[in-house]
């Protein structure tokens, strides 16, 4: 019979979960409660989102309100520009009988704008003035008045400035110019900003009872407000308006305890709206109280939390009453769990109730019970495996301490190898040294007694056949002590033991390159000192293989030899520009090269130091030689006897 047949379909385990014998009363109410839940939560989105949307558009009109107050204002620039450069432009201004009138008539069109108007020459000076003017008034300092008069078509002041000893002015400018169209003077208006006809601050809307309106020039100073008391006070927030202005930026923002409030006025929460004029370097402020701005926001929002509370007490009880008779249970069976993950697999679990919970209650005692059993296998595989893994390693303990000897026995193997080695060399120069002392003692001087006789014998013959043969006979007892005198320094060189290891090389590279055009040099870095005798014949010795193998393969036209001393150390380093070889071919052949090459590093490993040669093809070859040196013991003793 086919096992899946049996089993129950989504159908029926969706109604058992639905309509289950028992408990259908926990299962409904815990479906309330999320329905509560989730229409609490939908509600509180709604009225969060309500209420932002509230305080959005409460600032948005604070920023609508600057901006038609600064488009009013850019609205009485214009018509300033139109009427004043118009007046500018008339041909009159050059005939100083019509000036009065002149100035008279643009003082009569510009008289809703502004309280007295200037005729100035091209030095800044006062020509005329309407109404009269007694003082003397200067407009040297405005950049307005400076930038008409080198040639821009229209200026308005960016600061509110003195203009005399008494009254501090905002000017508007426009150049006049004579028939060619040259610049020789400027027509300055005087604007009032304070006249009742500026609407924009005598009859402001939508101020309520708490907002106020400046209109905020670059230095922060007030030009005009619908608050008489504050025209010609610095602004408190001049630094940042000021930045605001020259970025032509507008914002909207709270202002909470950025300012010093007036002696009237406590000290409150405020909205600031800026939007700045395109005409001219200023701005228009809205500054309201926040509590009368948001006063239907938090209206509202009062109205939205108290019902969201009603509604949350009520889904709270409502899922107390509910879900008591669910939670009790599923509390005891969570102890029973945390036990069970203590540890705790004997202590059997208490089912209670036939629903889901209590079914869930005897699913676990059963896992529980299975766990138990399973805990003891494992601690039994566990003791198992603990003796099993005490055993290897008892193994691998003998097996480490077996290869601990047959590694100190290769070590030792190693000292014993080195130390014969070293007494091969040592025996071979001994030998060498022997030989060559033996030669200079003995072959030597009976050569050079035989040259003695030869001459005796020469000078004492009257033959004339007899000399020429007894002056050839001498020749080849020079040549033969001059070829023993090489023998000696080869086998071992006197310069070595009496004047030490750069000379030797030195001269032995001189005398080696001798007709085969190879350059030498040899230099000296550090401070320079006689080495071990062992040590000085080793590198020597090596140094000397080089220069043969330079002379013999390379064919290089330059060597160069560089002798460094360090505190411990000595390094050699010896290059040369010839072919180059591979050294990993040369190492493995069977010629004089791999020879010479294994002798260069057994000598090396004889005194302890490495060697280390990189050669490509084509590239030259380069030959470097490192060995330990601890003290300057010179080893007079072997040195003694060359």
């Amino acid at each position: 019979m086919n096992s899946a047949a049996t089993r129950p379909t989504w159908r029926a385990r969706a109604s058992r979960w639905l309509w289950p014998n028992v408990g259908l009363s926990a299962k409904m109410m815990i479906i309330v409660v999320i329905g509560v839940v989730s229409l609490v939560s939908l509600f509180a989105y709604l009225g969060t989102a309500a209420l932002t949307e509230n305080t959005q558009r409460a600032l948005q009109d604070r920023v609508n309100l600057a901006q038609a107050a600064a488009t009013n204002i850019d609205y009485l620039l214009a018509g300033i520009e139109n009427v004043l450069t118009d007046s500018a432009a008339q041909e009159n201004w050059a005939d100083p009988r019509q000036t009065d009138a002149s100035l008279e008539h643009a003082r009569q069109r510009l008289s809703f704008y502004s309280a007295q108007i200037f005729l100035l020459d091209s030095t800044v000076r006062v020509v005329a003035a309407r109404p009269p003017i007694s003082s003397t008034v200067s407009f040297a300092d405005f950049a307005s008045v400076a930038d008409v008069l080198h040639g821009k078509s229209f200026a308005v002041s960016r600061y509110k400035r003195p203009l005399d000893s008494s009254t501090a002015s905002t000017l508007a400018a426009a150049p006049v110019r004579d028939r060619s169209g040259q610049v020789i003077g400027a027509l300055v208006a005087l604007i009032d900003l304070t006249s009742p006809n500026l609407q924009t601050f005598t009859r402001p809307i939508g101020l309520g009872d708490t907002g106020y309106m400046d209109l905020v020039d670059l230095g922060g100073v007030i030009l005009a407000s619908t608050r008489a008391d504050h025209i010609g006070r610095a602004s408190d927030h001049g630094n940042s308006l000021a930045g605001m202005i020259r970025d032509h930026r507008q914002t909207v923002a709270t202002c909470h305890d950025c300012h010093t409030a007036s002696a009237q006025d406590a000290p409150r929460a405020e909205i600031l709206a800026f939007a700045p004029l395109n005409r001219a370097q200023w701005g228009v402020t809205v500054r309201q109280s926040e509590d009368e701005v948001f006063a239907a926001t938090h209206l509202l929002q009062t109205r939205i939390f108290a019902l969201m509370l009603v509604a949350l007490v009520g889904a709270l009880a409502l899922v107390y009453l509910t879900t008591r008779s669910v939670i009790v249970p599923v509390q005891a069976l969570t102890s029973a769990t945390r036990r069970i993950a203590a540890g705790d697999l004997k202590t059997p679990i208490q089912v209670r109730g036939q629903d889901e919970v209590g079914a869930l209650a005897r699913s676990f005692d059963a896992m529980r019970a299975r766990l138990n059993e399973s805990m003891v296998e494992i601690r039994a595989w566990n003791r198992q495996l603990d003796a099993r893994v005490q055993e290897r390693t008892t193994e691998c303990r003998a097996a480490l301490a077996q290869n601990e000897l047959l590694y100190a026995e290769l070590q030792q193997k190693e000292h014993l190898r080195r130390e014969l080695l070293h007494r091969v060399i040592s025996a071979q120069e001994d030998e060498r040294k022997r030989i060559s002392l033996e030669l200079h003692d003995e072959t030597c001087q009976i050569l050079t007694g035989l040259s003695y006789a030869l001459d005796a014998a020469a000078e004492a013959q009257g033959s004339p056949e007899i000399a020429p043969l007894i002056e050839r006979m001498r020749r080849l007892s020079d040549t033969a002590l001059d070829g023993i005198h090489h023998i000696i320094f080869v086998l071992r060189p006197t310069m070595l033991d009496h004047l030490g290891l750069i000379p030797a090389v030195r001269w032995y590279a001189d005398t080696r390159g001798e007709g085969l055009n190879i350059g030498y040099s040899v230099e000296e870095i550090g401070r320079p000192r006689r080495l071990p005798s062992r040590v000085e014949t080793a590198l020597f010795r090596v140094a000397q293989e080089a220069i043969n193998n330079i002379a013999q393969h390379s064919g290089a036209t330059h060597a160069r030899f560089d002798f460094e001393f360090e505190d411990d150390v000595v390094a050699v380093r010896i290059r040369d520009n010839g072919k180059g070889f591979d050294p990993a071919s040369a190492s493995t052949g069977n010629g004089e090269r791999r020879l010479g090459l294994m002798g260069m590093e057994e000598r090396m490993s004889a005194v302890g130091g490495t060697l280390d040669i990189d050669s490509a093809e084509g590239a030259g070859t380069l030959i470097q030689l490192r060995v330990l040196v601890k003290g300057e013991a010179n080893d007079q003793d072997s040195r003694a006897g060359g």
